[in-house]
């Protein structure tokens, strides 16, 4: 799902955010924009649209986490966000991203639905999107470890093509694996939601703390549910082939401020100096 990005004119003086104290490593498209910000901001918390911005606290300092949406337009310099009352203006300087294709020969039944699967579809995206609501008050642990060991055989951010028809990008990593592979949690969070369906298959969904959220699908099993709190590690799961799947593997998606972000970005990486 595409998210569209308001933009703002406005007359009185906004606090500008100097570009220079970025941690501009990976301001793209589907990428992290990192911000040092001060307690007081840290505890009126930031919005951007409606939606909750993750913060983190590290080494006695406080972080702004922007999700920066796989689609946004190149030239967009500043991005307007809430802190409590307060109007406040992160500056981008996006750097260019190449987003390759990737075309899938899938079953009809996912490309085609019938009616009955249509209404199925629609119920099992409001479950998904009161669970993105939620906000989960945890300290984040951004240095994530991979859930699966496997070969990579599908990346962020690909135009994607099912049977020769233009779908939604790819929102997340894939990792081929056999069936029964042990998923781990990549780091620490609680377990929002659970299931199996239509095209997720069988899918856990964390929040790892402040609205950075992770989701796992396509499953054979599930370990944890509603409500756990998951440690670092900790197996959540087993690879499977369910859902809108073409063979056994594990596709992990990761947002944050409900933007999907490219989890590798968290994996092996620090993103606060």
């Amino acid at each position: 799902m595409k998210l569209l990005i308001s933009f703002f004119v406005v007359t009185f003086a906004f606090t500008q955010i100097s570009a220079t104290e970025i941690n501009q490593k990976f301001t793209y498209p589907g990428g992290v924009y990192v911000k040092k910000i001060s307690f007081d901001q840290y505890q009126n918390g930031f919005h951007y649209l409606d939606m909750k911005v993750p913060m983190l606290k590290k080494n006695r300092s406080y972080y702004l986490l922007f999700g920066i949406p796989r689609d946004i337009d190149l030239n967009t310099s500043e991005i307007l966000l809430k802190n409590g009352n307060d109007d406040h203006i992160i500056t981008l300087e996006l750097k260019k991203k190449y987003f390759g294709k990737q075309h899938i020969n899938i079953s009809k039944k996912f490309t085609e639905p019938s009616d009955d699967v249509i209404d199925r579809i629609i119920k099992e995206k409001n479950i998904l999107n009161s669970a993105r609501k939620k906000w989960v008050s945890n300290n984040v642990d951004t240095d994530f470890i991979l859930p699966v060991i496997g070969q990579i055989s599908g990346v962020f951010g690909t135009d994607r093509f099912y049977n020769n028809k233009r779908g939604n990008y790819h929102n997340g990593v894939d990792f081929a694996a056999s069936t029964g592979t042990d998923i781990v949690s990549p780091s620490s969070g609680v377990v929002l939601l659970t299931g199996n369906f239509f095209y997720n298959g069988k899918f856990v969904y964390m929040d790892h703390g402040m609205n950075l959220k992770s989701i796992f699908i396509h499953m054979d099993s599930i370990k944890v549910k509603i409500g756990d709190y998951v440690n670092k590690g900790d197996i959540i799961g087993h690879v499977g082939n369910t859902g809108k799947s073409t063979g056994p593997h594990l596709h992990w998606s990761v947002t944050l401020n409900s933007v999907y972000v490219d989890p590798m970005i968290f994996v092996n990486n620090t993103i606060i100096h």
